[in-house]
């Protein structure tokens, strides 16, 4: 068991509750799910903050992923993962300028997301 809480923030329902179960199971505390960036930026000033989040690119409101990570880790040390259905270069590429810690497309595969999550979790630490 690992303890640490990642924040999960992702508007399919369905995907969050996946990953919520994966995570779990795989001995993470979880906070969220988050459906949208605006909500993200309320609850983190306010709630203990994450050792981690995972944030889909696209999300309901009016911040995208990019935009929300981006306010995040202007104000808070806390290492961000992308997952997205987007393969296009240029998003890729305005992801990276925020920094994350990785850039996972969907469908995830389940040891994939394990081993960056706990990757950017080990680099945190050091």
């Amino acid at each position: 068991m690992t303890g640490e809480t990642i924040l999960i923030v992702e508007d399919e329902g369905l995907i969050a509750l996946h990953l919520t179960e994966l995570l779990e199971n795989a001995g993470y505390n979880i906070a969220g799910p988050a459906y949208s960036g605006e909500r993200v930026l309320r609850d983190i000033a306010s709630a203990p903050l994450p050792d981690l989040i995972l944030m889909d690119i696209a999300l309901a409101g009016s911040l995208d992923g990019i935009e929300t990570a981006r306010q995040i880790r202007s104000k808070y040390p806390i290492p961000v993962i992308f997952l997205s259905a987007y393969s296009n270069q240029n998003r890729i590429d305005e992801a990276h300028a925020v920094s994350p810690f990785g850039y996972l497309t969907k469908p995830v595969m389940q040891d994939d997301l394990l081993a960056a999550i706990r990757g950017a979790l080990d680099r945190t630490a050091a």
